[in-house]
């Protein structure tokens, strides 16, 4: 399927009428589109022809209904957390979906929220701990979109025991590629609500959705445990995330280099050529428990049970501090000028049996300052039957293993590190891996898209058809037979 990609002009053109219709939401100057150009990854440069900043569902509708009938393509954009480019757009029409931000109801009896798909996580989080509520998964960087995240999967700290955000949508209001407007859920609509979540904005755009949150306590007590043994700690994984083991509210892992200094590689001692840094790789493991004002969790009990190599540190946070704990690390990114560098992160979800063969493989020929400053490498040991989302693909099997190597990358070093992350990328596949779309992702063909969806080719195939039949939205990215 082919989307003519128009001209400049021909976009320019082909959008007049429907620039009477929206007036200042419909944006044509340069330094707008400009803004737009590149997502948080910055390893692609398209220019849109217009940036549509709609205020309702039925004006989404009206950009959509008008660029089908022009064939005009078009992309969603939350808050542009993508890595390669699934949220930009060559000569097209961008919906920036930040103008739709209201938190229309909290339910506090049906704890679930009410709100239009630009939300971003940060200001959910606020209104509904004010009830004594919070969103069941949360995204480590809460400045993104509750549609965007929901588009990819959105997979938190908490997914080992309330599976991805798209999980947690118990209803979205879609407009499809169509322009009409529908509402959907596992009752009523379920083949959109089944094809919308973890589809990259493939088939609609969620303009609305209704999220589950959960009863929480205001403190929470973090544990800091370090394991020297991939090993060991994929072992204590499986105890934490055992579904009758209801101790913990969070998990989260890396692999931490020990800088070891430099080792020969090869015959040649020309310092470019012939060493090395290398580092032994340590895991931290951060484990959480939430309890009341008052209260004192019985650390020897929680931990009984886990064989860490130390237990580093533990820490008291409140429920918000918990939640933003990452805000003080994005801040020193930017201080530190990772935030501006390329972002081509690679993440994959590995079989268990294989993970830790893979990942052990990987790191041995990592050295430390592949990652740049601020990169880093996660682990997201995960219980995979929390998810039902047809659409999010991982490997079977009840425990898995989420990897990410999270580089920053400056512009010099750009094209050796896409390289080795295409090696990376394949290898994980051969490990049996499935990739986690909203990163570095260079399927080019049909027949590899095929491969990452497996059984589920057939209802994409099928989705695009009935839901985006002109194949306007987010065009280019997935090919399709």
């Amino acid at each position: 399927m082919t989307v003519h990609s128009p001209s400049i002009a021909e976009a320019l053109r082909d959008l007049h009428d429907l620039k009477q219709a929206l007036g200042d939401r419909l944006l044509f100057d340069e330094e707008t589109r400009s803004r737009f150009r590149s997502d948080f990854g910055r390893t692609v440069d398209r220019m849109p022809a217009a940036v549509a900043r709609c205020a309702s569902a039925e004006e989404v509708a009206a950009v959509i209904r008008h660029c089908r009938a022009r064939k005009i393509p078009v992309v969603a954009r939350g808050q542009g957390h993508t890595q390669s480019g699934q949220s930009t757009i060559e000569n097209g029409v961008l919906l920036d979906t930040s103008s739709l931000r209201t938190i229309h109801d909290i339910d506090e009896a049906a704890e679930i929220a009410t709100v239009d798909g630009g939300v971003v996580w940060r200001e959910l989080v606020q209104a509904s701990l004010e009830k004594g509520l919070v969103p069941r998964v949360l995204t480590n960087n809460l400045n993104v979109t509750i549609a965007g995240t929901c588009s990819m999967a959105g997979l938190g700290v908490a997914s080992f025991r309330y599976g991805t955000q798209a999980d947690n949508a118990v209803e979205l209001q879609v407009v499809t590629g169509t322009g009409e407007i529908v509402v959907c859920s596992r009752e009523e609509n379920a083949e959109l609500f089944d094809a919308v979540r973890c589809s990259l904005g493939q088939f609609g755009v969620i303009t609305r959705a209704k999220i589950r949150l959960r009863r929480c306590q205001p403190r929470v007590r973090k544990y800091y445990l370090l394991y020297d043994d991939l090993g060991a700690l994929m072992d204590d994984a499986k105890k934490v995330m055992d579904p009758e083991n209801s101790t913990f509210s969070s998990l989260e892992s890396w692999c931490t280099p020990c800088f070891q200094g430099i080792k020969k590689i090869g015959d040649g001692m020309e310092l470019a050529e012939g060493v090395q840094t290398f580092a032994y790789w340590m895991y931290p493991l951060h484990l959480t428990v939430e309890y009341g004002e008052g209260e004192e969790p019985d650390t020897r009990a929680v931990l009984a049970g886990l064989t860490p190599y130390r237990h580093l540190e533990t820490s008291d946070y409140s429920q918000l501090e918990f939640c933003s704990r990452m805000d003080p690390v994005f801040e020193l990114w930017r201080r530190g000028g990772y935030w501006d560098m390329h972002h081509p992160w690679m993440e994959t979800t590995l079989p268990w049996d294989t993970a830790r063969e893979f990942i052990e493989n990987v790191l041995a020929i990592t050295p430390p300052q592949a990652l740049g400053p601020g990169g880093h490498i996660l682990l997201w040991p995960a219980y995979a039957r929390t998810s039902d989302v047809p659409l999010f693909m991982h490997p079977p099997g009840d425990f898995v293993m989420g990897w990410g190597i999270l580089p920053g990358v400056p512009s010099r070093f750009l094209d050796r590190a896409l390289t080795q992350l295409d090696l990376c990328s394949d290898l994980s596949i051969h490990y049996g891996g499935k990739r986690y779309l909203s990163g570095y992702i260079t399927f080019d063909t049909a027949e590899k898209w095929a491969q990452h969806y497996g059984d589920q080719w057939p209802r994409m195939q099928a989705a695009k058809k009935k839901f985006d039949p002109e194949g306007i939205l987010g065009a280019g990215f997935i090919q399709y037979e």
